[in-house]
């Protein structure tokens, strides 16, 4: 059984971003996709799409190492992704046995702010195998791809489980996120993945994911689900499913939920970024329970929630 904690990033780093130029030469994206933003590497199915750029470096001499391990099931199936089959894997290469060696791994991701009015705090899920501390290592931010701002790090505060993290606060890091940026992964040791050391990574959501609450349901009765998104000024589409969880995909927006799955309404969200839907409860569904997501933006670029299962009684 898979173990996930799940703990504040203000209790972890609290400091401001700063400067570090020695990153290493690493790839950058050609294209930058906009905010909300959510990767879980699902999608994707092991292709590095466009927004997304994988270095594998030599920790020394700063030059590509084909031993280096920076994975998104591009060069194997990933090892223990916490969701679905696939997640970021950065370390030395878990079929490697001799040799060991120091090596640097990061995920560049390209994000676009400029059209974007909501909540800059991101979340997502980690795994550390036994990292040291190494001055790389962590989250870092940066206008230009040469100067980097730290947002979180280093790794050593996590354990040996899938830890989800929430509110990192990225707009602390003293970028510019109301224009195009990059959000680099980053992570430096000498000790395969998944076998003494390296770090994974899934579920990126900014904002952090938000969670769709509900008074109890009654079957031909009104229900009330709330939410609160951090996206002000925008819609949240609320689809439900009797089956349970799965992966269905309606326009671009990829849901946690298995088919059939039904809409049930959409409704705008306040300056604040909360909304709440009545609804009324089919009287046809006492016993069952209603698996509800939410997509928060349009069916190009949205965020999903955290999905409800919710009995009806």
């Amino acid at each position: 059984m898979k173990t996930i904690l799940k703990i504040s990033l203000a209790l972890l780093f609290t400091g401001p971003g700063f400067a570090q130029v020695d990153l290493g030469p690493l790839n950058l994206p050609t294209e930058f996709t906009p905010l909300p933003f959510y990767e879980g590497f699902e999608a994707a199915a092991g292709q590095v799409p466009n927004y997304m750029a994988l270095t594998e470096l030599d920790a020394g001499s700063l030059t590509h190492d084909n031993d280096a391990w920076c994975n998104i099931g591009n060069r194997a199936a990933c090892l223990n992704p916490p969701v679905g089959s696939f997640a970021l894997e950065m370390g030395l290469n878990p079929n490697y046995t001799s040799n060991i060696h120091y090596v640097r791994n990061a995920m560049v991701l390209g994000l676009d702010g400029s059209q974007y009015n909501g909540s800059f705090r991101m979340g997502f899920m980690a795994y550390d195998g036994g990292e040291e501390t190494h001055t790389v290592d962590g989250v870092w931010l940066s206008n230009d791809g040469v100067d980097w701002y730290q947002a979180y790090g280093p790794w050593t505060s996590l354990s040996a489980v899938w830890t989800e993290l929430e509110g990192v606060d990225l707009a602390a890091a003293g970028v510019n996120l109301r224009s195009q940026f990059y959000l680099a992964f980053v992570q430096e040791d000498n000790y395969p993945y998944f076998d003494i050391d390296g770090v994974g990574i899934d579920e990126i959501t900014i904002p952090v994911r938000p969670s769709i609450e509900s008074t109890p349901l009654t079957a031909g009765g009104y229900g009330v689900l709330t939410l609160d998104t951090d996206i002000p000024y925008s819609t949240a589409y609320f689809i439900v499913s009797k089956v349970g969880l799965g992966q269905i995909q309606l326009g671009n927006v990829l849901f946690d939920l298995a088919g059939p799955i039904h809409r049930i309404a959409a409704r705008p969200t306040d300056s604040q970024g909360n909304t709440m839907l009545v609804y009324l409860v089919p009287a046809d569904l006492s016993g069952n329970t209603l698996y509800i997501q939410a997509a928060i933006g349009d069916w190009q670029y949205s965020l999903t929630t955290k999905v409800l299962a919710e009995p009806v009684q």
